[in-house]
């Protein structure tokens, strides 16, 4: 297992060679996804499917990375048996974690060492949400953290770019949950748009995630439907319940499905920032 494409320019372009239009159905989507993950982690030949070693007990989501994931950092320092896949649409984020970022400011997590690139923790260069397209708008500002496919009402935008962008219920079809059977925990960051990532799980995310952590962000970018309000509404509408932890800051859900696996199960969450 190794991460053999390292530059997000070169990623985009396999997206966009295979996508061959901008718009497609759901199927191609997912077939255009597996063609860019395939290029960061091994499939298995029999079906297709991610392959992920038996010896990995623990499955985390890290989306929205900025541009030093420290959220994968603080996790895969603190457990051995864990994969995390991370998903981050900005190149200049991208680049920063794979060259090794450095901290630009004291009040921010520790970045990603690089040593656990390609082989506890994997990158996909793409955004995730609600859309009938196969590339998208991505704003990004002059604070990569900030960048967003919504309009800033205040930061400062550096330039518009195109990037592939895919329902996170596509990657949950490539996941091995057969050996790998559920997703101890996600955390979304997506300045905006993440309740639209919610909801591109599909039916995949009230079946197999355990633990979840949304930002609710909706007063600084244009048209989002982010609030706090919006997400509970959501997240109880699909059986999770809001979870109070010393452990997370923005709102977390637990999903009660999963009462007595965590009894017998040591799943860990942190999110801070």
């Amino acid at each position: 297992m190794f991460f053999r494409l390292v530059n997000f320019s070169c990623l985009v372009f396999v997206a966009v060679t295979l996508l061959g239009v901008t718009k497609s159905s759901g199927a191609h989507v997912s077939q255009d996804l597996k063609a860019i993950v395939r290029e960061v982690i091994s499939l298995r030949e029999s079906d297709g499917k991610i392959k992920i070693s038996p010896h990995v007990k623990h499955i985390k989501l890290d989306i929205g990375l900025s541009y030093s994931a420290p959220m994968s950092q603080y996790w895969l320092s603190h457990e051995d048996d864990l994969f995390v896949f991370g998903f981050e649409p900005n190149p200049a984020c991208v680049t920063s974690i794979f060259q090794g970022a450095m901290k630009r400011h004291v009040s921010h997590g520790d970045p990603l060492k690089k040593k656990f690139i390609g082989k506890s923790f994997f990158l996909i260069p793409c955004a995730l949400g609600l859309s009938s397209n196969t590339m998208i708008k991505f704003i990004v500002t002059k604070d990569c953290g900030c960048s967003s496919i919504y309009v800033p009402k205040s930061f400062e935008i550096e330039r518009i770019i195109d990037v592939p962008i895919f329902l996170l219920s596509n990657f949950f079809d490539l996941f091995p949950f057969d050996t790998h059977p559920v997703i101890d925990y996600i955390k979304i960051d997506a300045q905006g748009s993440d309740l639209d990532i919610v909801k591109s799980a599909g039916h995949y995310l009230a079946e197999k995630v355990i633990y979840i952590t949304i930002e609710a962000e909706n007063s600084q970018y244009e048209n989002t439907v982010n609030s706090s309000q919006d997400i509970d509404n959501y997240m109880r509408s699909i059986g999770f319940i809001r979870h109070k932890s010393s452990h997370t800051s923005d709102p977390t859900y637990f999903n009660p499905r999963y009462s007595e696996y965590i009894k017998n199960h040591n799943v860990q969450i942190y999110q801070k920032g």
